[in-house]
């Protein structure tokens, strides 16, 4: 294995600490309209202070669905490559160090995360979210429990390509079937 560079640790951090922002800026911003949602409820003249009524948010038209998958499906395709990308690195590590079964089941899980992406992309289906979600958290809980800074390293960049797969799915959730 390569020795551990401190200045390599700046950047992932930095990366972690940039997609961690934008998830908090998000929530708040969220949060933010729904306050004032509320109080505009409550300024109206004959309003009475009752327990807020939870509405179930509408399902998109199917043109509205096909329009958002067809934006923001590409970011799923884009974790996929980072998956394959992962593979690469795991492949070219577990090739100098064949010993080291950890990086050959981090190939395995980051092809056949990739080609759940593939797979999720063409026929929009929950099943194979949850099968790219298993594949990708395999290798990050194994190198979660094996003692070793590089191994922490590689499991949060496979954090990543999950942040993706929220963006992508977090609009169009209740429109994906579920088989």
């Amino acid at each position: 294995m390569s020795e551990f560079n401190p200045a390599e640790l700046k950047y992932y951090a930095l990366i972690f600490g940039v997609i961690l922002l934008i998830l908090i800026a998000y929530r708040q911003a969220v949060k933010k309209v729904q306050r004032n949602q509320e109080t505009r409820h409550k300024e109206k003249p004959g309003y009475k202070a009752a327990a807020p009524i939870q509405v179930e948010k509408p399902r998109m038209t199917e043109e509205q669905f096909k329009h958002t998958w067809r934006s923001l499906s590409y970011l799923l395709l884009l974790a996929g490559i980072g998956n394959l990308y992962m593979a690469y690195s795991a492949l070219d590590k577990a090739l100098a160090m064949p010993s080291v079964w950890v990086l050959w089941v981090d190939v395995l899980c980051s092809v056949a995360a990739a080609i759940f992406a593939v797979l999720t992309f063409k026929f929009k289906t929950k099943t194979w979210i949850f099968a790219y979600f298993i594949a990708t958290m395999i290798p990050m809980f194994i190198f979660m429990s094996i003692k070793g800074q590089e191994f922490k390293i590689s499991a949060m960049i496979h954090l990543f390509p999950l942040v993706l797969l929220y963006f992508v799915l977090k609009p169009v959730w209740n429109n994906l079937e579920t088989s």
